[in-house]
This record gives C-alpha cells, sequence and structure tokens, in this order.
C-alpha cells in the first residue's frame, strides 16, 4: 500500500471514530449545543459580528471563516460547527502522517500515531462533544504549517504559514520553526525563508487588528500583563494538573517519551530549530489560564518530530512499546466514558 493510500485509510478510520465517538458521547447541553463559546462565534457567522467580539474570539479567525462557508451550504450553525471540526481532524491527520513520512516512520508507528490523535480528550474528543471550540481547527492548521516546512516546496509552505497564523495566536509556531530551520542551515536557500514571511505577516495583522492596533500588540509585553495572566502556576493543584495533561499531551507516546528523557535532550541537541515549536506553545500555556488543558495541544506538532525521531533511534522491535503507548491512551484519554457538561470540565478543564 502506498504512503498516501495509507494516510487516506488512517484519516477515514480517525473520523469514524471521531463520529462514533460524538454519538456515543453526545452534545453538550450548554447555549442549545453551541457551548460556552460557540454563541460568540454563532454571531461572528451569522450577524457577521466580528469587530463586537472579545479579543480572545478574534485571534482564531479561520474557525468562523470555516464555519460560514459551510453555513453557507447547511443553513445551521451546529451542524457547521461539527463539519468544521470533521474537516480539523482530517487536517491534522493527513499533517501528521506527512510530518511522520518525512522521517520514513513505518506504518505500525504511524496507526498507532493517529489512533492516539483520534482518543486525546483534547483537542480532539472534547470537540466532538462541544464543537464550538476553535481549538482542533487551530491545532491541526499549526500541525499543517509545520508539515508544510517538512515536505512541501515554497508555494505549498506559504500556504501553510499562512493557514497556521489564521488558525490561532499559537499558529505562530509554524513560522518561527521555519525561521528556525533556516538559520539552523546556515541560511539556507532563500526561498524557504521568504516562504514563511506571509505566515509571519499574516499573524502579526491578526494580532494587531483583534488588539485595536499596534499598542495592543505591545500590551502583550508588559511584565505586569505577564505576571496576572500567569498567577495559576502559583497554585500546587493548577501546577500538577498543568504537568499530567503536559505528559500525556500525546497520550501514551509522550508518556513513553518522557521515559527516557535523554532521548528528547538528544532531538533537541540534534535539531535545536524544534525548541521553536517548544518555547512558542509554552509562552501561550504559561498566560492561558484556565484554558490550559486546550493550549498544551499545540505541542503536538514537536511531538509528532519526537515520534518520527524516536523511530530512527529505536533499534529494538516496535510492536512491544507501540502497543503499551496504545495502551495507556486509552487508560489516560478514557475514550468509553460518556461525557456530560460536569464531566467536560472536571476531566478536562479542571
Amino acid at each position: 500500500m502506498s504512503r498516501t493510500t495509507t494516510n487516506v485509510v488512517l484519516a477515514a478510520a480517525a473520523v469514524i471514530a471521531f463520529l462514533v465517538y460524538g454519538a456515543y458521547a453526545g452534545r453538550t447541553s450548554i447555549n442549545d449545543g453551541l457551548g460556552p463559546d460557540g454563541p460568540a462565534y454563532a454571531a461572528m457567522v451569522t450577524c457577521h459580528d466580528v469587530q463586537g467580539r472579545s479579543v480572545g474570539d478574534r485571534v482564531w479567525p479561520a474557525f468562523p471563516l470555516a464555519t460560514a462557508a459551510v453555513y453557507a451550504v447547511t443553513g445551521s450553525i451546529a451542524t457547521s460547527f461539527a463539519a468544521v471540526n470533521v474537516v480539523a481532524l482530517i487536517v491534522l491527520v493527513i499533517a501528521a502522517c506527512l510530518i511522520l513520512d518525512a522521517a520514513s516512520s513505518p506504518p505500525a508507528v504511524k496507526v498507532c500515531t493517529i489512533a492516539t490523535l483520534s482518543l486525546l480528550g483534547h483537542p480532539t474528543l472534547t470537540a466532538a462533544y462541544n464543537p464550538g471550540e476553535p481549538y482542533l481547527l487551530g491545532v491541526a492548521l499549526a500541525t499543517l504549517g509545520v508539515a508544510t516546512i517538512e515536505t512541501g516546496g515554497p508555494l505549498v509552505i506559504a500556504i501553510g504559514q499562512v493557514a497556521a497564523a489564521l488558525g490561532s495566536p499559537v499558529g505562530l509556531v509554524a513560522p518561527l520553526y521555519g525561521i528556525a530551520r533556516w538559520m539552523r542551515a546556515i541560511r539556507g536557500d532563500f526561498r524557504e525563508l521568504l516562504a514563511v514571511a506571509p505566515g509571519l505577516l499574516v499573524w502579526l495583522l491578526i494580532q494587531t487588528w483583534a488588539r485595536g492596533g499596534p499598542a495592543g500588540l505591545l500590551d502583550l509585553l508588559r511584565v505586569s500583563r505577564v505576571r496576572s495572566d500567569a498567577v495559576l502556576w502559583t497554585e500546587l493543584a493548577f501546577i500538577l494538573f498543568g504537568a499530567y495533561f503536559i505528559l500525556t499531551s500525546l497520550g501514551g507516546l509522550t508518556i513513553m517519551f518522557w521515559s527516557r528523557p535523554e532521548r528528547i535532550r538528544e532531538t533537541l541537541r540534534a535539531r535545536a530549530e524544534l525548541w521553536a515549536m517548544v518555547v512558542a506553545p509554552l509562552v501561550f500555556v504559561a498566560t492561558a489560564g484556565l484554558e490550559v488543558p486546550a493550549a498544551i495541544a499545540f505541542l503536538i506538532p514537536f511531538w509528532l518530530v519526537v515520534a518520527g525521531d524516536w523511530n530512527r533511534r529505536h533499534t529494538a522491535p516496535l510492536a512491544a512499546p507501540l502497543l503499551l503507548a496504545a495502551a495507556l491512551t486509552i487508560l489516560t484519554q478514557r475514550p468509553w466514558t460518556k461525557m456530560n457538561d460536569t464531566a467536560y470540565f472536571v476531566d478536562w478543564f479542571p
């Protein structure tokens, strides 16, 4: 079976698992099934009320834009949210496969990784239960941006970077990775540097517009602002929850990676440009407040690259560690648990 066929089959399997879980878990009852933030994005789509929304809503423009395109066909905002998340999952799976293909990962690693992505509480299972959130699409587009850098030409890279910037404020990780990779190559192909420039420019324009001008963007750098955003990290319970979500950010695979931290260090030492995929999400995590569990999912592109590197370094048979990782994913993500609004917040936004 060719790589393309394998990737399509894995994407189809992930969508089926997503739809089955959605039918089993049900839908949030908050705001008639739109969820806590759904009405804000619904207003952007149906009433074209963009400027009146909060900064936190405006910095994720891809989600309302994609929803508006689907809404023009369906006429149902709830259906449109759900459809956008299905497309987002497909994008995430294909992007993950491209990253793993760039590392010449065997099918077993790809199957385990895609199964893990399909069962993750953040961003997958929570999106199935509460589709009115932009996180799954944001993670998918950030991962796509990284995948285009790993595998694409200049035009494809440029498109991927713009998509990542539109997807989320953390989409900055993709152009930063591209710049770091170019610098690591000691001024490699200048076209690669030019290819990431559109994404960086779009990100700056979105952030400046959403925050009311350059002053709003500069306000992010104020020490007092950063300190107030990160105040929850002074609580021991919050630190423990954050550590748990980081440990399981790619399910059992990250647990396996953390069991040999020297492997992670070796990967970062060999490819210093990967720090760009760590630092940007961690800054967002540090200042995300109660949204920290969802923010941690933006480490997924980094872990996918680590997974490809782990495959190259691992000389023993793959079956046992992959089966163990899959079992740990199921135990930590608990996809058999039927979700309700209380469980949604207690389990995934504690």
